[in-house]
């Protein structure tokens, strides 16, 4: 039983933390207010290995990609098919999530102002700084990304002299997860402690708005596993397509489902995406690079996450906070997602870009963690109809052995 549970046990150990941590801020107020500086220390600990984490994360990336000029048009059929499939499902749940309304009129009280909704939020300086000491500052995380990104192309782009560079940061990237690593040992106690201060004042009133909140993702999960799949699916190949996938998507869903985990699930989904008859060079170069890029499960949680925050802050969901919410789950889903140990790097991606209170990390993770394996559901299966869209874009009898060979 125990072993069926390993993958769940970090998540379930925090929950736990959480929940303790929830508790001790309802029962003693006054002793979980004098938990806060613990929590702020390890938030702070986060704060401080962010830049390095996201630089060096996209750019050892993206310069390791060297396929991307042999490859061009798979490679960009893989890119394409991986934004508009975090579009659609986050531009769904923010739908859905607006029309119910998770807070149905409960309004927290956090102690730092938010500036996000404000009606001053300025897209230039949010992608772009005026100065390099400005991509030192978590407060830029777009500017990061979009800097770190032309680096990437650039190390990529450079040769020799690239092929060096790109392993010097891979080394530094495999140093900073062990960081992050380490930070993360103590993460149980941090966020437990800033919960329960953040709890302290408040009305239990919103423990139901997390209860609604996860009930409606995980509606919204079954509706779009369903009827987003029979979708892609037909616009892979019509109704055989369908057909092909339906008889081979429940081994990859269950295990999804049991490890938490696109890269764990790797192996499952290649055998199915044979097994569906998709051409084994589409199916040997697409399926890796969806499992990093294509996370439309990734997308709808951090759409959901940024209308429930908004909702249980009183905020006002603005069109500027739509499209902003809309760019923040797809660099969440594409880039954000991809980054490996970047625990908690989404939470803070929102708070930080939408200037939230730092106080909503903590009930962000909460949502991300009880609906990881439903989130992880959606990006598994998604792969599948993915391979099949672009192997009717690309062509079956596509040569890619020859591509890459030259």
């Amino acid at each position: 039983m125990w072993s069926k549970l390993e993958p769940y046990r970090s998540s379930i150990i925090l929950l736990t933390a959480l929940i303790i941590g929830g508790v001790v801020g309802v029962a003693n107020p006054v002793f979980a207010a004098k938990l806060q500086p613990i929590g702020q220390i390890f938030l702070n600990l986060l704060f401080m290995i962010i830049v390095p984490l996201v630089s060096v994360s996209v750019m050892s990336s993206i310069a390791r990609m060297t396929d991307l000029k042999r490859l061009g048009r798979i490679m960009a059929l893989i890119f394409i098919v991986s934004i508009v499939m975090a579009i659609i499902p986050a531009a769904g749940i923010i739908g859905f999530a607006i029309w119910y309304d998770p807070a149905q009129g409960v309004i927290i009280d956090l102690s730092q102002s938010a500036n996000a909704g404000s009606g001053e939020m300025n897209f230039v300086n949010m992608i772009t700084t005026n100065d390099f000491v400005g991509l030192f500052s978590k407060s830029n995380i777009l500017a990061i990304i979009l800097m770190s990104i032309v680096a990437g192309v650039a190390i990529g782009q450079s040769g020799k002299s690239g092929l060096r560079i790109a392993t010097i940061l891979e080394d530094v990237n495999n140093v900073i997860m062990n960081i992050v690593s380490i930070i993360m040992r103590v993460a149980p106690i941090g966020l437990g402690s800033y919960f329960s201060a953040t709890m302290a004042s408040q009305d239990l009133d919103i423990l139901m708005t997390f209860a609604r909140t996860i009930m409606m993702f995980m509606s919204a999960t079954i509706i779009y596993y369903v009827l987003g799949s029979l979708f892609y699916s037909w616009i892979g190949g019509g109704v055989p397509a369908v057909r092909t996938f339906w008889r081979n998507a429940i081994e990859p869903s269950v295990t999804a489902l049991g490890t938490c985990s696109s890269l764990g699930t790797l192996p499952v989904t290649l055998r199915a995406a044979r097994n569906m008859g998709i051409n084994e060079e589409i199916v040997d170069i697409s399926i890796p690079l969806l499992v990093n890029l294509n996370k439309g499960g990734v997308a709808m949680i951090a759409a959901l996450k940024i209308v429930f925050i908004f909702s249980v802050l009183g905020m006002p969901f603005t069109t500027e906070v739509f499209f902003l919410a809309m760019l923040i789950s797809i660099l969440s889903a594409i880039i954000v997602g991809g980054v490996p140990g970047g625990a908690f790097l989404g939470e803070i991606f929102i708070v930080t870009t939408l200037g939230l209170p730092t106080e909503a990390i903590p009930m962000l993770v909460i949502i991300g963690a009880i609906t990881d394996a439903p989130a992880t559901l959606i990006n598994v299966v998604h792969d599948l109809n993915a391979a099949q869209i672009i192997e009717r874009f690309a062509g079956k009898t596509k040569t890619t052995s020859e591509i890459m060979a030259s």
